[in-house]
């Protein structure tokens, strides 16, 4: 899979700024850049392109004011639903309640 997903994005960021940014973090983006409201989608040349991407700008270039994530860009019938909930404190217990109306 070489199409990436570039998130928080500025809206006032264009094509050109996310070409721009690839090209001075040396690497080989593809002319296939769909730009939305907040995001992106980048395809690269090959995987290995793909991971260092990933590994060099994620969480750590800035675009417009904004840190922007990159990741695997993964079609929406296979995206997980799963919830992460952070900070529980320690006492509470795990517990399990039935699906469905009460």
């Amino acid at each position: 899979m070489n199409k990436l997903y570039v998130g928080n994005l500025s809206p006032s960021v264009t094509v050109e700024d996310l070409k721009r940014l690839f090209g001075e973090s040396k690497l080989p983006v593809t002319d296939q850049v769909l730009l939305k409201s907040g995001y992106a989608f980048v395809d690269f040349p090959d995987q290995k392109w793909a991971i260092k991407a990933i590994e060099t700008l994620s969480g750590k270039a800035e675009l417009h004011g904004k840190v922007i994530e990159v990741d695997y860009s993964v079609p929406k019938k296979l995206r997980s639903r799963k919830i992460q909930i952070r900070n529980i404190p320690p006492h509470l217990q795990w517990e399990v309640s039935p699906a469905g109306p009460h």
